[in-house]
């Protein structure tokens, strides 16, 4: 599954490795959690007011495919085939990046760039497959921070976390470099500090011709955290880093009218922030709004 759009002069498609479907969508007590700072009662009263009634979230793997004149980068790499750590039923939902490129008429050999938000697992299984790497012929890209702490041994990090971010590191060996913020990764590709939901936690600005996206990683889950831009979620490294940055980039979205991708929304995940009060709301589709003066085009 993939959809194909521009920006600017960069070609791209979000390319999807699979997302949640009934009955395998998780909880919203999942991710807002009274030891996260959201109680029960406030999490229902928001989906109350939301006006849905759900009591689970569909949760995406969109993975953003970017032609650079330097060849083709691909933004995060999902679950991978053969992912059991949600159930085995789970499993067929997930790990379709390979035919969702193979679909766009694209191989994993065809990638020259890999560029990943942070090393949580389902950002970074995809780029192995049995030990071997899925893209032979790219470089990787992470935040120097992100390597640092994953492969500090002093921190305490569950080994099932740490161990798919390990694996990322040792795949690309060499080839993965180091990356900072406010820089160029690949011509039209930059870097946005988004640090809190780990060290090194990366947005991706394409940039070309006037036209931007915002790729924001993990910045937000869920509709529900735009109208509640201070909720946490349990995988947040600092809480209060997280909280500021998500405020920060959600904020500058929706003021300059910049589109956004969001990693985990429904399938593609392509949308505009809007301000609402001193929250904010999404709004699905790349449509220009009146009075953009940086449109996507």
């Amino acid at each position: 599954m993939f959809h194909r759009f521009t920006v600017g002069d960069l070609e791209c498609a979000v390319v999807s490795d699979g997302q949640s479907e009934p009955p395998l969508e998780p909880p919203l007590g999942s991710f807002y959690q009274p030891a996260t700072g959201v109680p029960e009662s406030e999490l229902r009263d928001a989906v109350a007011e939301e006006g849905t009634g759900r009591t689970t979230l569909t949760c995406a793997y969109n993975c953003l495919c970017v032609r650079t004149p330097d060849g083709i980068a691909i933004v995060d790499t999902g679950l991978g085939p053969g992912f059991l750590g949600y159930g085995p039923a789970f499993t067929p939902y997930v790990g379709k990046l390979g035919a969702g490129l193979g679909e766009a008429g694209l191989t994993e050999s065809d990638v020259s760039a890999v560029v990943f938000t942070h090393l949580h697992e389902d950002h970074v299984r995809g780029a192995g497959t049995d030990g071997e790497p899925a893209f032979p012929g790219a470089v990787a890209y992470a935040h120097a921070a992100e390597v640092a702490y994953w492969s500090d041994r002093a921190q305490r990090i569950p080994d099932e976390q740490r161990g798919p971010a390990l694996e990322a590191i040792r795949l690309f060996g060499e080839r993965l470099r180091p990356a900072s913020y406010d820089a160029e990764l690949l011509p039209g590709v930059h870097t946005v500090d988004a640090a809190g939901h780990t060290p090194g936690h990366t947005a991706i600005l394409l940039r070309s011709r006037g036209a931007r996206l915002l790729c924001l990683g993990d910045t937000f889950y869920d509709p529900l955290q735009l109208a509640h831009p201070d909720w946490r979620t349990p995988w947040d490294h600092d809480q209060v880093r997280s909280v500021a940055a998500r405020r920060r980039l959600l904020a500058w979205a929706a003021d300059e009218g910049v589109p956004v991708h969001a990693y985990h929304l429904p399938f593609p995940g392509l949308g505009r922030i809007e301000r609402r009060g001193g929250a904010f709301a999404w709004r699905p589709g790349l449509q220009d709004r009146p009075g953009d003066s940086d449109p996507l085009r």
